[in-house]
């Protein structure tokens, strides 16, 4: 069944950046705010697209994948229910950095860049509510370089599988090729950590999903313990 825009409001209430913000400026972001239907594999914006606004997910799955200067977008993050990205473009002027895409059939907000302008232009402190997005995506990146300082292999796939599971109330809608690019580890290597972490009971595997059962014990394994 679609979700309503009275549900959506709800959901997107309860968590994340917008949650946090004074109730009068959560009302005038919703009541100026479009509510889409994203399909499968839809892109929502690829990197070097013109600047635009904002989107906060309200249901599904989304990939975010960003890329150095010249290279081709990798995948590095999932975002989640509650979650809000796009400010880049606001807060610099400049094309997006990075490309996201629904994993899943998605239901998203979307703030224009125009109404952002306005909305900042008439009360400045809105800048600074904006660029709030910014540092709750720096809070993740944070975890994403530790991830990915973790030397060993095995253990660097744990921890990635533990924050995407995290993320995803368990249920995690990748491939095995996917996995290996946000952890940075072979096909190979992803297939021999998985059926280690399977025997052990951490996780089940199907078709492009990984089910965690016991998050807790592979962040305990990426972390030595």
């Amino acid at each position: 069944m679609p979700i309503t825009r009275a549900e959506a409001e709800t959901i997107i209430l309860q968590s994340g950046w917008l949650a946090l913000q004074p109730s009068t400026f959560q009302k005038t972001v919703l009541s100026r705010s479009l509510l889409q239907n994203w399909d499968v594999g839809e892109v929502i914006y690829h990197a070097g697209d013109p600047p635009g606004g904002i989107y906060g997910l309200v249901h599904g799955s989304l990939a975010v994948s960003m890329a150095a200067p010249n290279e081709a977008p990798r995948f590095v993050q999932f975002g989640i229910a509650g979650a809000w990205a796009g400010e880049g473009p606001f807060l610099t002027g400049e094309p997006r950095r990075v490309e996201m895409r629904a994993i899943t059939g998605c239901t998203l907000f979307h703030l224009p860049l125009d109404v952002m302008q306005q909305m900042a232009a008439s009360n400045p402190d809105a800048i600074r509510r904006f660029a709030h997005i910014t540092v709750l995506h720096f809070d993740v990146l944070t975890r994403v370089i530790d991830d990915l300082l973790i030397p060993n292999t095995m253990r660097r796939i744990a921890s990635v599988l533990h924050r995407a599971s995290w993320l995803q109330s368990r249920s995690i809608p990748i491939s095995q090729e996917a996995l290996g690019g946000m952890a940075n580890a072979s096909r190979k290597q992803v297939n021999a950590a998985l059926a280690k972490f399977a025997q052990a009971g951490w996780i089940t595997t199907s078709y492009r999903t990984i089910e965690v059962t016991d998050g807790g014990a592979l962040l305990r394994f990426a972390r030595n313990d």
